[in-house]
């Protein structure tokens, strides 16, 4: 900051050390002060004036003393219009601390004037009176230059140097004792003003630290999720083309009723699953950071929710040796416990909790427990494993933090279950608590606030499984991975279907023709050329092909989850079960067909 006025004033070596961008923050944040402390010391700075202005007169200035009380009151309220002034026309910082500086130089010129009047009179007992009251007044202004010392300095050199000089003329030991205690007076309250100001510049300094460590953690994540992400869609390739391969052997398998390759594609199928839900996890992350999970709501009753639930734990824990227990309370016949939230997601809240304690359970129990609280319901899964220590409770939450996992013993996932937990309770508005020491296992308590919607939403009804279509269905897919399509077109084709396939739009429109238009389309997002599966289908659209359309893609960004969601085609991620996508197309079209 350059003041207009005493720019000789030395001012304290941390704002010169400051960069430009913190300067500007220490100046807004001093601007704040100032005007936090202008707004509250009008009026007692106007009674003091008015105390001043009458000790003057009684001292023998006269009418120099009113004309000082009205010469200050227009001042005082002047300095506070401009700087509201200032604010409102957003004036850089930095001038409108200027302009402060100068309107309280003036100020300081108009009590050296008053000075004179005063000490030009005979000596009296006024004096001293006014001297207390002029003291006071500097060390209520502190609170009005919020550690600016520069301003401060540049005050009282004048109001407390004239002030002091007034005394010194006496040239008597009295004047002199005076004078010096004016400047230790002076010298304590620049001081306190200074110690503000150094103050003021750490917490800048601070903040701005602050700032650029969150700045640097956010680009680290975002940088981590773009990793993720392209290396989850380059995994996704292969294993699309190999799930499409696997298919293949599957519908072999069952045309030539042959047993051993049968349980060879089985095999295939369990290890390719296990690689599927590693990466499908990493997509849920991605879906929930991009707010693409909406939440479908309606009524839900918590006992026969959890009944579910055990049916599908009991079986798990056996398996792996565990007891397992479901708590249930005791309520009045027709008395259900019921909340209005999205089943679905607190299923999958329930069933990621219920997998972190099978992972880590070697021995024991687990159990699952819905207890009733007044307004409330807690869900509680709660087991005997080896407990999380309260200094690592918050990061277990955390993308792939895993306790004891060094490593990386794939059984035990990725650690990504309790931080999609943490999303799914965010989304949801619940309450998570944990509760842990080690060794004596964990509880997991889901809060979760009682009450029903006035009006309940039937679940949609499942469709039916079907079989791939015969002879007839004419699909066109479009991937510029060549062992992909390749792939699914050998499965379709070995399913009785008529394939075409292309790398990109050019090749697509190739395709058409009189003789054979496609019934569907699968168009992988990602072509080459920076063109897109969406692109690719509108210039189908555009050469008349109205075929329902499929989304294959590898994409986990956020932000193509996003697009992909916009465009309001059914979107499947890779890898993909080709027998699967082929019961779904065929499913389609013969529900169309009927619709007709």
């Amino acid at each position: 900051m350059r003041p207009l006025i005493g720019r000789a004033v030395t001012a304290p070596a941390e704002d010169g050390a400051l960069n430009p961008a913190q300067l500007e923050q220490l100046q807004a944040e001093r601007l704040l002060l100032l005007r936090e402390g202008v707004r509250q010391v009008r009026g007692p700075r106007f009674l003091v004036d008015l105390a001043v202005a009458w000790a003057a007169y009684q001292a023998g200035a006269g009418w120099g003393a009113w004309i000082y009380l009205g010469v200050m009151t227009l001042g005082l309220w002047g300095r506070s219009l401009l700087l509201e002034h200032g604010l409102a026309a957003g004036w850089a910082p930095g001038r409108i601390l200027r302009q402060m500086t100068t309107v309280l130089a003036a100020l300081g010129l108009v009590h050296a004037g008053l000075f004179v009047l005063v000490f030009l009179q005979p000596h009296s007992h006024w004096h001293y009176l006014l001297t207390m009251v002029l003291v006071g007044n500097a060390a209520g202004a502190v609170a009005t230059v919020a550690g600016d010392v520069r301003a401060y300095l540049l005050w009282v050199a004048i109001y407390g140097g004239s002030l002091g000089l007034g005394w010194l003329a006496r040239g008597t030991q009295e004047g002199l004792i005076v004078a010096g205690l004016l400047v230790l007076m002076f010298g304590v309250l620049v001081r306190h003003v200074h110690g503000e100001g150094r103050a003021q510049v750490r917490l800048v300094r601070l903040a701005d630290e602050l700032r650029s460590a969150r700045d640097r953690a956010e680009r680290a994540s975002e940088s981590k999720t773009r990793f993720f992400a392209a290396a989850s869609h380059d995994l996704r390739q292969p294993l699309t083309a190999l799930s499409y391969h696997v298919a293949t052997v599957q519908a072999l398998a069952s045309q030539q009723k042959d047993e051993r390759l049968a349980q060879v594609g089985a095999g295939l199928r369990r290890a390719l699953q296990d690689s599927q839900a590693l990466l499908n996890s990493l997509m849920e992350v991605s879906q929930l950071d991009a707010g693409a999970v909406a939440v479908q709501a309606e009524d839900v009753d918590l006992v026969e929710l959890l009944r579910r639930c055990a049916d599908d734990y009991a079986p798990q824990a056996s398996q792996q040796g565990l007891a397992f227990d479901c708590v249930l309370p005791e309520l009045p016949p027709g008395e259900p416990l019921r909340v209005y939230t999205d089943p679905a997601l607190l299923r999958r809240i329930l069933s990621n909790l219920f997998s972190n304690a099978l992972k880590f359970t070697a021995q024991g129990r687990i159990c699952l427990m819905l207890l009733r609280e007044g307004e409330r319901a807690a869900l509680c899964v709660q087991d005997s494993g080896p407990g999380i220590p309260p200094e690592l409770q918050e990061r277990v939450f955390e993308e792939f933090f895993q306790i004891n996992n060094s490593g990386r013993n794939r059984a035990q996932g990725l650690g990504l279950g309790l931080a999609i937990v943490r999303r799914l309770v965010n989304l949801l508005g619940l309450e998570l608590r944990l509760e842990s020491q080690p060794g004596q296992g964990s509880c997991f308590t889901l809060w979760l606030p009682l009450g029903s919607s006035q009006a309940t939403h039937a679940p949609a009804a499942l469709a039916g499984s079907t079989t791939p279509g015969g002879p007839g269905h004419r699909l066109l897919v479009v991937d510029d991975e060549v062992a992909i399509r390749d792939a699914l077109a050998e499965l379709l084709m070995t399913l009785g279907w008529s394939v075409r396939t292309a790398s990109g739009v050019t090749e697509a429109l190739s395709c058409l023709s009189p003789q054979w238009q496609p019934e569907a389309l699968v168009l992988d997002y990602r072509l080459r050329d920076e063109v897109t599966g969406l692109d690719a289908l509108e210039a189908l659209r555009a050469q008349g092909c109205e075929a329902p359309a499929w989304v294959i893609t590898g994409e986990t960004t956020p932000e193509r989850v996003q697009t992909l969601l916009a465009a309001g085609l059914p979107v499947r991620h890779k890898p993909v079960d080709g027998l699967a996508l082929a019961h779904e197309i065929s499913a389609t079209l013969r529900g169309a067909k009927a619709a007709r």
